[in-house]
């Protein structure tokens, strides 16, 4: 990733970040976990930090539920974002290995994973924003072979490299989304595995429109692409809080989505299916607890050519 300079803001924004984690590293984890309940609070009833945002999205996904249903859903939510925040924190400061042990991967899952690295061809995963998302790239690094995630550049340029090194510490490198296509194909070659976060809008420039939620959606197409031009798997790697553990596991996408398709079929239609599939996928996973999902993004910002905002 390209270096940034990072302004005073940014410097200030990344001392009180640290002076947080040293604050979470020496409290016991059941006290952090009410401290990120408290801040979700205050996030969301006080400062109602992308307040609308949340309950507009939660409107459109869930049409059939009431205000109450959705209220108590979004500060869910935050709650959920809030913990994922303090586990990061954790992780930076403290033993890595020790939240890794919080999660357990599904045997059947761990089992399908080496069988498709087997191949030779790499997998690639895709993702959500859902439940803590860097848990689950962890623990498919912790099976043993290399691993990179996609991810977003942060405005600070600082919490980039703090978040990076968060990164190496759990066993996994990532990829800036403006040499993904490069960083990807790479790691797929080396037959690694390449994790993608693909459930946030992608603008309205080169994305699928997929129904998500019942609304059609810009959909990046990277996952399915990737997928199709190196013969890789297309896998979803899901990761659900219970309690005070995660259960994570892992699904093929696209074995019956391609299979029937005469041998000639354009690329153009088999990234269209394949990324239908992990769309579909995402929003069943989404709504097994629709809690723990991250509702503070736009998903529906970009709208279809001739739709209005």
């Amino acid at each position: 990733m390209a270096t940034r300079r990072p302004s005073v803001q940014h410097r200030f924004e990344y001392l009180l970040l640290r002076g947080v984690g040293v604050a979470v590293r020496v409290l016991p984890r059941p006290v952090a976990d009410r401290l990120a309940t408290l801040l979700a609070v205050v996030a969301f009833d006080l400062l109602r930090i992308r307040r609308r945002v949340t309950l507009d999205n939660l409107a459109q996904a869930f049409p059939e539920e009431d205000r109450r249903w959705r209220r108590k859903t979004a500060r869910a939510a935050y709650r959920s974002l809030a913990l994922v925040g303090m586990e990061s924190l954790r992780a930076f400061h403290g033993d890595p290995a020790r939240l890794l042990e919080r999660v357990d991967l599904d045997p059947a899952s761990e089992r399908l994973y080496r069988d498709l690295m087997a191949q030779g061809h790499g997998v690639v995963f895709v993702s959500g924003h859902y439940g803590n998302w860097e848990l689950i790239a962890a623990r498919t690094a912790a099976v043993g072979y290399p691993s990179a995630v996609i991810i977003q550049e942060q405005r600070n340029p600082l919490f980039d490299e703090a978040l990076e090194r968060i990164r190496r510490r759990l066993g996994f490198n990532s990829v800036g989304r403006g040499a993904a296509v490069r960083g990807v194909l790479r790691v797929l070659k080396d037959g690694g595995a390449a994790m993608i976060l693909a459930d946030q809008d992608a603008g309205p420039r080169d994305a699928l429109f997929i129904p998500f939620f019942g609304r059609p959606a810009a959909t990046y197409q990277g996952p399915a692409l990737f997928a199709v031009r190196s013969g890789a798997p297309l896998v979803g790697g899901w990761i659900h809080r219970e309690g005070d553990r995660y259960r994570a596991w892992y699904e093929r996408l696209d074995e019956d989505v391609l299979d029937g398709l005469p041998a000639d079929t354009d690329e153009e239609t088999r990234v269209h299916r394949l990324t239908e599939a992990y769309v579909n996928w995402l929003e069943r996973m989404i709504r097994i607890d629709p809690g723990q999902y991250l509702w503070l993004h736009r998903r529906w910002k970009s709208r279809p050519p001739g739709e209005a905002v």
